[in-house]
């Protein structure tokens, strides 16, 4: 087989070298592919670990706050009442008070 010519060694050179960074790329875009699967996961979640993600955490949250804030609601509603009966009673009392001081200067 003849001798290669300086260009075609060149040639064979450059393709190597082109072959070594494809090579090299092809790592780094693994390597991102796999990070990016991370990050996905950890937002959206993971179906095969059962891992909910952030997006879950926030569901969650957001069930919890609804359910203290019915709560909370439900706490005011009870205050609103009870003042209202205490007031109520209190007003009755004073009227009782206020009769029965009238009713013997009456007589």
């Amino acid at each position: 087989m003849a001798e290669h010519t300086p260009y075609q060694q060149q040639v064979k050179q450059e393709l190597k070298n082109m072959d070594h960074r494809l090579d090299e790329m092809e790592e780094k875009m693994t390597s991102i592919d796999t990070k990016l699967t991370q990050v996905v996961d950890a937002i959206l979640g993971n179906s095969l670990t059962k891992t909910g993600g952030f997006v879950n955490d926030i569901d969650e949250l957001k069930k919890k706050i609804e359910l203290l804030e019915a709560q909370v609601k439900k706490q005011e509603e009870f205050k609103k009442k009870f003042s209202w009966t205490i007031g109520l009673i209190t007003a009755g009392a004073l009227i009782i008070q206020y009769l029965v001081n009238i009713y013997p200067k009456i007589k």
